[in-house]
């Protein structure tokens, strides 16, 4: 397998390449961002980014349904081996990658990128059946970097167990 199978979850492009640079404020960097696009349906969070090294990078987020003015929540992590996306709106509702398409997350100077994603709800993981959500996209900008990540995280990761 080697580099080539790596670099197809997660790709880490060179630096001169960027063409987002973070807009710039008397008061320092801006609080990071992202947009996740599920069919029709567009949601934008403030996020937290925590960079693991080696290009990895967890991303938390918080923002807001725009069909039902609830609370979404957003756990994003960037690994060159384990890509992961997930949503959680206020009902419940759980959107992620379907197991049957492969996730490319891309990361670019502090922007990480995926399109084509197949996103599902009501995953079941004995069995691999979901109910289709849409296909989207993802566009996380980390203008600075955390130390620690707030205590959502786990309630993310063990929602589907």
């Amino acid at each position: 397998m080697g580099e080539e199978a790596a670099a197809a979850s997660t790709s880490t492009v060179p630096p001169e390449s960027s063409t987002s640079q973070p807009p710039t404020t008397s008061e320092g960097p801006p609080a990071s961002e992202g947009t996740v696009e599920i069919g029709d349906t567009r949601y934008q969070f403030t996020v937290t980014c925590q960079e693991l090294g080696a290009g990895e990078v967890i991303v938390i987020g918080s923002g807001e349904d725009p069909g039902s003015g609830g609370a979404v929540e957003l756990y994003l992590q960037a690994f060159l081996g384990d890509p992961y996306i997930g949503l959680r709106l206020a009902d419940g509702t759980f959107f992620e990658p379907s197991l049957e398409s492969p996730l490319d997350l891309y990361v670019q100077d502090d922007v990480i990128r995926a399109s084509a994603i197949r996103f599902v709800r009501d995953l079941d993981l004995e069995t691999g059946t979901a109910t289709e959500a849409g296909f989207g996209e993802v566009e996380i900008h980390c203008y600075e970097y955390s130390n620690e990540l707030p205590d959502q995280e786990t309630e993310l990761v063990g929602s589907d167990s």
